[in-house]
Order: structure tokens, then sequence, then C-alpha cells
């Protein structure tokens, strides 16, 4: 019923094609933007072709270009899909199974635990999530491992909250109060029916977040602190391009591609999911279908 909906809305059909693009270009990634004999070992690192400090336009062997340094824009394009779908998955995958699990647990029990363990939410909230994730990148490390580290550890706390409040709605309900007469043990009780049937505005909040998180390793990335030089990610890509935005005098537009192509594929990316995760809301939500 619901894929239907799905595929009945004109916006979400709009994010699903961009998605699907998205995911058949990770997918074949090695047959559109080949790795070469020398870096069959490191397929993540983005060829160079020559050694100088502007970038070079478009050719018919390199067709987005060469940015700074002489980097195949269009292979960090392509392999940077992978990357994208690598952090955006791993981080909300991690996100949301910690957060459901802290903020479950923590409504199911209440009282004094509830009360402590949301104090704690509270002071990972209060810190700005970008400011924080660049302080912890920068302890950690140069790397995308911390860079997913960074954007877990301060990513769950709105996953916790957002399940608690459906947790205190239905671990009231007749059903529950049931399962607990009839001697289901906690754990169970929590598994094979509260959390079913909670964790569903979490998975579309978890859509819409998975734009935001490749945002954010992007603009660690463009910062120096995410993915090491040479890496196919798409922040590092417009880093290339920094100084060379304004194009020259003269010609504003001259060095366009180094900007324009990975900016557009984090663009469409981020669409996807927001497209799909509006969606996804408004046929889940029941006070928008009344």
């Amino acid at each position: 019923m619901v894929i239907k909906k799905l595929l009945r809305n004109p916006l979400s059909m709009i994010g699903l094609v961009l998605l699907l693009g998205f995911v058949l270009i990770a997918l074949f990634a090695p047959w559109i933007a080949p790795t070469l004999e020398e870096h069959k070992n490191e397929p993540y690192r983005v060829p160079r072709f020559g050694w100088g400090s502007s970038p070079s336009p478009p050719t018919k062997e390199h067709p987005m270009g060469l940015t700074q340094g002489k980097y195949d824009v269009f292979y960090g394009i392509i392999w940077g899909t992978r990357t994208a779908f690598q952090v955006g998955l791993i981080v909300t995958g991690l996100s949301c199974l910690l957060g459901v699990l802290i903020g479950s647990v923590s409504a199911y029990i209440g009282g004094k635990f509830d009360e402590v363990i949301m104090r704690f939410v509270d002071v990972f909230m209060s810190f700005p999530f970008l400011i924080a994730a660049i302080v912890i990148t920068a302890v950690l490390g140069r790397g995308l491992d911390k860079v997913i580290i960074a954007l877990v550890l301060f990513r769950w706390t709105g996953y916790a909250r957002l399940i608690r409040g459906s947790v205190l709605q239905v671990k009231q309900d007749e059903y529950i109060m049931a399962a607990r007469a009839g001697g289901v043990s906690h754990p169970a009780i929590l598994v094979r029916h509260i959390i079913p049937n909670t964790i569903f505005p979490v998975l579309i909040q978890a859509s819409m977040n998975m734009g935001s998180i490749v945002v954010t390793a992007a603009t660690l990335s463009f910062l120096g602190l995410g993915a090491p030089e040479g890496y196919a990610d798409w922040g590092q890509m417009i880093s290339f391009a920094r100084n060379w935005v304004l194009g020259s005098p003269g010609e504003p537009l001259k060095y366009w591609y180094t900007v324009v192509w990975p900016g557009a594929a984090i663009v469409l990316f981020v669409l996807s999911w927001n497209l799909i995760g509006d969606a996804f809301r408004d046929i889940m939500d029941p006070r928008i279908q009344a």
C-alpha cells in the first residue's frame, strides 16, 4: 500500500528516479569510470593527469575537466557517489540503531532512569551539530572513518527523542498491558510489539537526514577534515575548486566545471532523499491523510 502511494506521488517519483540513478552510478562505477592499472588496489584514489596548479577544461578524455592538481572531476564524481552512500548509510544506520535502543529503553523503563537519560541527550543536543562534528574530527584526525564516528556521536540523539515520545504513548495501550499480563518478557515486548509500532517516524526522519549527513561530510572534507587528499569525495572535489570559483580576470565562468559538477551531485543527491522523505511522511501521517 505504501509503495503504491509512493509511486502515485509525482514528487516521490522524481526522488525515486534520482535516487535510482545514483544507485546505478554507484553500482557500475568500475565500468563508468575504470580504475587505472597503477591504482587497482586504490579504486577511490582520483587519478591525476599532470602536475599543474590550474584546472583544465573538459575534453573527450576528461568530459568534466581536470581540477586543481589535475585531478579528474568525472572520476571523482562517479566514485564519490559510492563514498556518499557509504557515509550516509553507515551514519544513518548506526545513529538509528543507537537512538532507537536508548530512546525506547529509556521511555519503557521511565521514572528517574528516563529523566537521567534525557538530560544526557539534552547535553549532546545543546552542541551545534556542525561545530561539534568539526571539533571531534579535528581531535580524532583526518579520515572518513573519523567523520563517521563524529557524525554518529551527535546524530543519535534526535532519533532517541523521537522514538521516546512514541513509546511513551504506546506503552500504555491495551495490547501492551495484555502482553505483560500474559508473562511476555520486557525485551520481547519492546522488540515484538512496541518498536514495530513506533519505528515509522524514525524511518521517515532517517530518510530526510541522509542528505544532510552527506552535506555535513562534504563540508568536513571541504575544510580538510574529512577524506584524505585525492580521495573520491564530492566535498573534496569542491575543495579543489576553492581558488577558482571566481574564474580569472574578465572570465568569471572560466572554471565553472570545477564547482558545478560536484555541487550538482550534492544538490541532486540531497533532493532525492528529501523528496522521498517528504512523500513518505505525507503517506504515513494520519493527520495529513485526514
